[in-house]
């Protein structure tokens, strides 16, 4: 098993608001749907499966908008420094047609809604992690990161 877990996470933009599944443990905070990979699949599907598990929507994945590390052996302050390292694979989503967001038949436990937040809002809410800037400029200035996926290059012939 790897040291570092990889979570795909997805970033759902509507009329300027974005899509969080919200928690209530010891508190409100919010995370953008995702979770993480599972064996036999690919980074694109871990996010489609995840919305749907999180949000009960359907999506169709688009380019890799942000990455973010979490490295508790890095921070100082109230990090919980047994938490695991964690790279979360941010990749910007389109709801498919008619597919309606909502809290899901069987929700993770302390999962307590799926709201759209006003991106000019999230500064007011605990967004986890924090990278409610991040997402801001992001949806601004949409530059995304090419994901290159082994499976669909053309493979080099044997040199002779």
């Amino acid at each position: 098993m790897s040291h570092v877990r990889i979570r795909c996470t997805a970033l759902i933009i509507e009329h300027n608001s974005v899509l969080l599944v919200q928690y209530d443990d010891n508190g409100i905070h919010y995370n953008l749907p995702g979770g993480g990979l599972e064996p036999g699949e690919t980074i694109l599907e871990g996010v489609a499966r995840e919305v749907l598990e999180e949000t009960a929507a359907e999506v169709d994945v688009g380019p890799l908008a942000l990455v973010y590390e979490l490295a508790p052996h890095k921070q100082s302050g109230s990090y919980n420094v047994n938490q695991q390292h964690g790279l979360h694979l941010i990749f910007e989503c389109r709801l498919r047609h008619n597919s309606l967001p909502r809290l899901p038949d069987h929700p993770d436990p302390h999962q307590s809604a799926v709201q759209w937040i006003p991106l000019d809002d999230l500064h007011s809410i605990l967004l986890l992690p924090n990278i409610s800037e991040q997402i801001q400029n992001y949806v601004a200035h949409r530059r995304s990161i090419e994901l290159v996926q082994d499976f669909e290059l053309a493979r080099l012939k044997e040199l002779q």
